[in-house]
């Protein structure tokens, strides 16, 4: 029987191992925070937004690319070890959040959604993409990186939880970036008028 993680169950992972899936040893991981990274673009963002920070390794990169950059995480544990990893970053905010309820208020420029979206119900998982739309400042990124392949421990299915956010953004806002492999979908939106883009070309990634 599958048991999908909560809060709790987040906390309880940091609070027993500080990187529990390996976010800065792994090769794996660091290429995949390349893709992310990528996907963002080469230019600069005023104000920026990171969901689900964890513990903090993608914050120290986007940090160099947000003027301010605020960064969240439902798990207080894994707060804690993000600003440690962190310190010295002024620009970064760290702020408790368990979405879709919490959504920091915008508008943001840039906004980051990696490896979160499945751990939401599909109800919740809508509510989240509505505050997402609500966020983004006109002209801004989304950027959403997750794993395809299903896991026991996810609210929705993996695949599924892809598919829901690329129907929704796709409606109104430009698929910048369509970057597939056998593991995961990493995706760029710019919030502007809507441009047809074929499903699995890569588009541009500036």
């Amino acid at each position: 029987m599958r048991k999908v993680i909560d809060v709790a169950g987040f906390e309880a992972l940091f609070a027993a191992d500080p990187d529990p899936w390996r976010y800065a040893a792994a090769p794996f991981e660091h290429y995949k925070r390349g893709v992310l990274l990528r996907a963002c673009g080469s230019h600069s963002y005023g104000r920026g937004l990171e969901l689900g920070c964890a513990n903090g390794e993608t914050t120290a990169a986007l940090a160099d690319r947000c003027l301010r950059l605020t960064a969240t995480d439902g798990s207080a544990t894994a707060l804690d070890i993000a600003r440690r990893r962190n310190r010295g970053r002024d620009r970064v905010k760290f702020v408790q959040a368990v979405l879709p309820e919490a959504m920091p208020r915008g508008p943001f420029d840039l906004i980051v959604v990696s490896e979160v979206l499945y751990y939401l119900s599909p109800e919740a998982l809508r509510h989240c993409l509505l505050a997402l739309e609500q966020a983004i400042a006109p002209g801004g990124r989304i950027v959403l990186l997750h794993h395809i392949v299903p896991f026991d421990d996810a609210a929705t299915l993996p695949a599924r939880a892809t598919r829901m956010a690329c129907r929704f953004l796709r409606r109104r806002w430009r698929l910048r970036v369509h970057y597939r492999n056998a593991r995961y979908v990493a995706l760029a939106f710019d919030a502007g008028p809507k441009r047809v883009v074929s499903g699995h070309a890569r588009g541009s990634r500036g």
